[in-house]
């Protein structure tokens, strides 16, 4: 008789289906508007904390590009400091953006050394200690055009955003 009584219930019913699939899409939708929302805020916003290390660190930098007639001691400490300022640019980085800042600033410190390198170069070809084969000057001059141009380009975005 016990088993008739336990027969006349519905345990489980269309209904019930239904209010767990309604709550298992509302706690989706939810969850994925939250990691939108969280994706879009780390991808646009610049953190304080970021903006400061980063203007410290391209004031550097261009302290460096500035500076043509320093001595090769001189511009190792001048880009030590620079280094210095990019890392502590890096160790405050929390969103996308602030990568992409701690980014272009390794870019932009590339256009300080390739310059410095420029001319240590050109003091040794005048001391004739310097020998090169045509083609391989040719791409490397191609391929200082070209990063000294993404350089530029990176601190020209970094000076638009920082300023």
């Amino acid at each position: 008789m016990n088993v008739r009584k336990l027969l006349r219930y519905e345990i489980w019913s269309k209904s019930t289906t239904l209010k767990i699939l309604v709550a298992f899409g509302i706690i989706f939708a939810v969850s994925f508007l939250g990691f939108w929302c969280w994706d879009e805020v780390s991808r646009h916003w610049l953190t304080k904390s970021e903006r400061v290390a980063a203007k410290v660190a391209l004031q550097q930098i261009d302290a460096l590009q500035n500076s043509d007639s320093l001595s090769n001691g001189e511009f190792k400490v001048r880009r030590d400091k620079a280094e210095l300022a990019v890392d502590s640019a890096e160790k405050v980085a929390r969103t996308r953006k602030d990568e992409l800042i701690y980014t272009e600033l390794i870019v932009c410190g590339m256009g300080s050394d390739l310059a410095q390198i420029k001319v240590i170069e050109q003091k040794m070809i005048e001391q004739d200690k310097f020998k090169q084969s045509a083609e391989s000057w040719e791409f490397e001059q191609q391929s200082s055009i070209l990063t000294g141009a993404m350089a530029r380009q990176s601190c020209l975005a970094l000076h638009k955003e920082l300023d």
